[in-house]
């Protein structure tokens, strides 16, 4: 009897990696073993950065016939070159600073005495400490009158204990590992990550190769795209960031130079290079040339226009070069930049706050590419997670209206009235209708959707009437006597969608009115006055309303047949038919599936020619969730309704 054969696992209905558990379990070993493990992954993340910069060098030197080897030892050569350069432009400007720190003794002393006591007098600090003391021993004499009498000498436990300090001379070989290896470590790691970076760029196309085998899983599309979005936006940040600190430092120099802080060149090069470091690379930046300014000037004049030049360049810098530059460059949102640097200096130090943007750029964009890895581009990109209509339909169902006004009114300032009725608003109520209601509380939050819907309605048309007034060629030509009813057909959220309409009537000074589904039921539409409605528009958000449509118009057409009836299916599914073939057997004049395609028929109706605007007839049916301007039905034929009753 032959075996079994071994349970096979579809992708596409979950594998076990796909356990959220072992994702988690999976993440936490990777960070263990980046932590236990940076002696090697530090010198390499530093390599795959600098290929990032030194690969468009590699590859002009290829296109003038270099070889692969020289080229790359070229493109390093001229880095390694540019690094020492700036060495040895740093180190000497420290020695020119160091030979002259002694004549600025007289100043920093002066200075200090201003705060600092002298032989326990002056200074603001020394008479702050002399009024907390006195403060003390009045306390102190105090308690001693409660306890016991202040003459009483001292027990012999009370009395000080000796304290004798015995100087030992360091040995030379302590002295060595404590300056020299502290500056060892770095040249090591230094040193590996060059050979790194030679090995990456001898080996590139190999290592992308593996990469996308190992990564892509037979989907060479994906991996590629990932490797490449990678590789720009890195590249891009890079890019940028160095054109920000060149903007950045260069300014710097140059006015400590006009200020009259020494070694200005110095200070100017070292705030362009630690701009590099998140956060805390300005302020260290800015720190070394205030204490010099401190130091030199006898007064305060220096030190205070040291501090505006820094204050007002990155002022400049942040609020126009970085949003200039930048622009989506990361993908990067400010609370993921923080944590980022959080993380990585706690993972590898120093070096980890340095490499925590790119490092975390590198991990969103594994996070587009990988679906377990999903969380990641959620968490820590800048992009929004949530859809306008999505967000709108939050907003209101946690009842927060003003934050929805908001959205609407931005949304509105970006694009106009029309668009975010159908493409934001209406999807947002059909959002709302998909949720089937199981229990009272359901029903009780829909009304609260469709409450919240009707007063943004209504708050986005005044502030539109505040902001742009209706102008003559926007006034309709229907006499303002018409009358139109915009009826909700089953539920309040289709009365909200219906108060769209009647908004986008009253911009074009067409009166209409706004009834709930009850007005419109068995025993209360033989009441509905009909004398003065020369209209009625029916919304509808469920999919397939077609049995109730076709009473109601039916019913409304046995007792006024003159009336023009639109209905509006805002949520029709993609299999619906054709938008002719809805209106003949609903009995309707026309169907519609936006807000602009409704109002703009009824215009034209109203006005005494019920074919529809051209471009209303040209805008083609798109229909469902996410409902396109101007999208119509055509209308049927006059009368057609009246004969199919």
């Amino acid at each position: 009897m032959p075996e079994p054969p071994l349970p096979q696992f579809n992708a596409s209905a979950g594998t076990l990696s796909d356990n959220p558990l072992l994702t988690a379990v999976a993440v936490m070993l990777g960070v263990v073993t980046l932590y236990f493990g940076q002696d090697i992954f530090i010198p390499f993340a530093l390599a795959i950065l600098l290929a990032f910069v030194l690969a468009p060098i590699v590859n002009w030197l290829r296109r003038w016939r270099l070889p692969r080897v020289p080229a790359v030892l070229v493109a390093v050569g001229f880095a390694c070159l540019v690094i020492g350069a700036v060495s040895l432009v740093v180190g000497a400007q420290l020695v020119q600073l160091a030979e002259n720190v002694p004549r600025y003794q007289t100043n920093i002393r002066d200075k200090l005495h201003t705060f600092l006591p002298v032989d326990g007098r002056g200074g603001i600090i020394g008479r702050l400490t002399g009024t907390f003391r006195e403060i003390a021993e009045d306390i102190a004499e105090t308690e001693e009158t409660v306890t016991g009498q202040p003459g009483e000498p001292p027990s012999a436990e009370s009395r000080p204990v000796p304290v004798i300090i015995e100087s030992t001379e360091t040995a030379p070989l302590d002295l060595l590992q404590t300056v020299a290896l502290p500056l060892i470590e770095p040249l090591i790691t230094g040193g590996i990550a060059i050979v790194f970076l030679v090995f990456v760029l001898l080996e590139r196309d190999e290592l992308r190769d593996r990469f996308i085998k190992l990564v892509g899983k037979g989907d060479l599309r994906k991996s590629t795209e990932a490797l490449n979005e990678a590789a720009s936006r890195v590249s891009r940040y890079l890019l940028m960031q160095l054109t920000v600190n060149i903007t950045y430092g260069i300014p710097i120099g140059i006015g400590l130079y006009f200020i009259g802080v020494p070694n200005a060149v110095l200070w100017g090069l070292l705030a362009a290079v630690l701009r590099f470091i998140p956060y805390l690379g300005p302020v260290l930046g800015a720190l070394f040339p205030l204490a010099l300014a401190f130091a030199v000037d006898p007064g305060w004049s220096m030190l205070l226009w040291t501090g505006a030049l820094f204050l007002v360049v990155e002022l400049i810098s942040n609020n126009f070069m970085e949003p200039w530059l930048y622009g989506s460059s990361t993908g990067l949102s400010s609370l993921a930049v923080l944590l980022a640097a959080i993380f990585w200096t706690t993972l590898w130090g120093p070096v980890g706050l340095v490499l925590a943007t790119p490092l975390t750029v590198c991990l969103i964009v594994i996070g587009r590419y990988v679906p377990r890895l999903e969380f990641l581009g959620v968490l820590l990109g800048s992009d929004p997670v949530l859809e306008p209509e999505e967000r709108l339909y939050q907003r209101l169902l946690s009842g927060n209206t003003e934050e929805a006004i908001d959205i609407a009114e931005r949304y509105v300032a970006e694009h106009s009235l029309p668009e975010f009725y159908d493409d934001v608003a209406i999807p947002a109520l059909c959002l709302a209708q998909s949720t089937r209601p199981q229990q009272p509380a359901d029903l009780v939050q829909r009304r609260m959707v469709a409450q919240g819907m009707i007063e943004l309605v209504d708050e986005i048309a005044d502030f539109i009437e505040e902001d742009e007034p209706l102008s003559d060629e926007d006034a309709s030509p229907v006499s303002p006597e018409a009358r139109v009813l915009c009826i909700g057909g089953r539920t309040e959220l289709d009365s909200a969608a219906a108060t769209m309409v009647a908004r986008r009537l009253g911009d074009h000074g067409i009166p209409a009115l706004v009834l709930s589904p009850a007005a419109i039921g068995h025993e209360t539409l033989p009441q509905l006055k009909l004398d003065n409605i020369d209209a009625v528009c029916l919304s509808y958000l469920s999919q397939r309303p077609q049995v109730f449509a076709r009473q109601i118009c039916r019913r409304l057409r046995r007792r006024s047949p003159g009336l023009k009836i639109i209905a509006c299916i805002w949520n029709a599914p993609a299999d619906a038919e054709r938008p002719a073939e809805m209106a003949r057997k609903m009995s309707a004049d026309a169907v519609a599936s936006s807000v602009e395609a409704a109002s703009g028929w009824l215009i034209e109706a109203l006005a005494g020619d019920a074919a529809l605007p051209s471009e209303a007839r040209s805008a083609g049916t798109r229909t469902g969730l996410h409902s396109a301007k101007g999208t119509i039905a055509a209308p049927v034929a006059a009368g057609a309704g009246a004969s199919a009753s």
